[in-house]
């Protein structure tokens, strides 16, 4: 079996290369995460195998952000939030490359990325993990992971941060 390492976003990565077959993530991944991450906007991280040598194939990666919620009526939200927006994490891409979805990939993924929440939260405070889910499949995908949705038909989901904690660790960078 490889090891991975998780890295952030650079000049090193094979962007180009990657596909998941979820054109929006593919997208978002060759043309805009970079920018992002210069800007300050978020932070993306992509999973290599360790010994991997540039353009380093991406097996996967996910971009987290800080974001302002209003979340008094979700479920599992603690009790007497204020009432003006109040902080939490936002999973905003999370993409297997299609040649190595179905080997745990996206579990490595989920659980780094709900790792990077707990400590961002346990430094500045939040909610929890948010996520919007781009479809009714993608939904079940979360689901499977502890997130719940927000409102009955909506996309949007949200791991309270009490369930943050435990999950696998990677190495990174």
């Amino acid at each position: 079996m490889s090891s991975f390492v998780l890295e952030r976003l650079d000049s090193s990565h094979d962007r180009a290369g990657f596909e998941s077959g979820l054109e929006s993530v593919d997208r978002y991944l060759k043309e805009t995460a970079r920018g992002h991450m210069e800007k300050g906007i978020s932070v993306t991280r992509v999973l290599v195998e360790s010994d991997a040598k540039p353009p380093k194939a991406i097996l996967g990666y996910f971009t987290l952000s800080n974001i302002s919620i209003e979340a008094r009526e979700w479920p599992s939200a603690p009790k007497g939030l204020p009432r003006q927006a109040v902080s939490a994490v936002l999973l905003g891409r999370l993409a297997v490359a299609r040649t190595d979805q179905g080997k745990g990939i996206a579990s490595i993924l989920v659980a780094t990325a709900r790792q990077l929440a707990r400590e961002t939260i346990e430094r500045s405070g939040g909610l929890g993990l948010v996520v919007d889910a781009a479809n009714e499949e993608i939904v079940g995908f979360y689901t499977r992971y502890g997130f719940i949705r927000v409102a009955p038909q909506g996309l949007r989901m949200f791991l309270p941060a009490r369930s943050l904690k435990g999950g696998a660790e990677i190495p990174m960078e």
